[in-house]
């Protein structure tokens, strides 16, 4: 009688998530997802592009704590004033000169502190004006001297000069058609904005590459302006900390604009920030970025000047 031996039979792998499977899969915002991210949440970058494990999300959020470092980092109060304004715990016991039981009892009564993640922070200034008597007038802050677009750059625009101009980009691809939108939002003397839509007939499998063309366009617009500086702001975050794509590994029709891409980058890189749209006020719900992210999706060359973004 002849045996025949059984062949081991290894089980199948479970299939990684996509970005937008993610999102689907357990329910959360975009910005709910990056902000996992930037806490940690594990995850797999293939290339330029995001996979996740469903089980090893799930067993990771058991445990799940929003960073503190995070909330402090991103925090902006309703006067545009980050956690450099403020003071903590015993900075305040030690100005008023009371004591931890006085500090909670009077916060309870209505002074103006921030809660930010587990600790509470306090602006001095608040509280002198909350409690000062007599004939003495409050103390004035300087008018805040706002464009009416500057608000939606918060808190970016801090320490970057007036001039500077900001152009918000973000690109899409519509599998279909074989499109690739692009949008940008450029905002000059943070007031006035143009938008700008393009597309391109394009047969790719990468999504990455609208993302691409749309930083390639506003490369393009810096350098026709000949802009001496400029902020891009991508919701691809790792592009904030630095930019390098590989042109071999896209197909034939994509390898033309990788190769401009590369060209123009290194010419104008000297002249460019590029930050992460999660730093502005809101992060991928901010006003401008929305219109960045509509004008993608309209597949055709258009400028609009003077948009209103009310």
């Amino acid at each position: 009688m002849r045996v025949i031996a059984s062949k081991t039979q290894q089980k199948s792998p479970v299939a990684l998530l996509l970005k937008g499977e993610f999102i689907k899969k357990l329910n959360v915002s975009k910005a709910q997802m990056n902000a996992y991210l930037a806490d940690g949440m594990p995850h797999y970058l293939i290339g330029n592009e995001y996979r996740f494990l469903e089980s090893e999300i799930l067993k990771w959020l058991e445990t799940y704590h929003p960073s503190q470092e995070r909330l402090e980092n991103e925090f902006v109060d309703k006067r545009g004033r980050t956690l450099k304004e403020y003071v903590n715990q015993e900075v305040v016991l030690t100005t008023l000169r009371i004591t931890k039981e006085n500090l909670v009892a009077l916060c309870k009564k209505g002074m103006p502190f921030e809660r930010v993640g587990e600790r509470d922070f306090f602006h001095i200034q608040d509280i002198l004006d909350h409690y000062r008597k007599g004939s003495g007038e409050k103390t004035k802050e300087a008018p805040l001297t706002r464009s009416s677009k500057e608000k939606f750059l918060m808190p970016l625009y801090l320490n970057i000069p007036s001039e500077v101009p900001f152009i918000i980009v973000d690109g899409s691809y519509n599998f279909k058609n074989q499109q690739a939108g692009t949008g940008l939002v450029l905002v000059e003397n943070r007031d006035n904005v143009t938008g700008i839509s393009n597309v391109r007939n394009i047969q790719t499998a990468k999504s990455i590459v609208c993302e691409i063309l749309a930083i390639l366009d506003a490369l393009r617009l810096i350098k026709k302006r000949k802009m001496n500086k400029a902020i891009i702001v991508t919701d691809q975050e790792a592009w904030s900390k630095g930019i390098a794509i590989d042109v071999n590994a896209y197909e034939g029709s994509v390898k033309p604009y990788i190769k401009e891409f590369n060209q123009l980058w290194n010419e104008l890189k000297r002249k460019i920030e590029v930050k992460f749209v999660g730093e502005l006020d809101q992060g991928k719900k901010n006003v401008l970025y929305n219109k960045a992210d509509t004008l993608s999706k309209k597949y055709k060359k258009l400028i609009f000047n003077h948009m209103k973004v009310e």
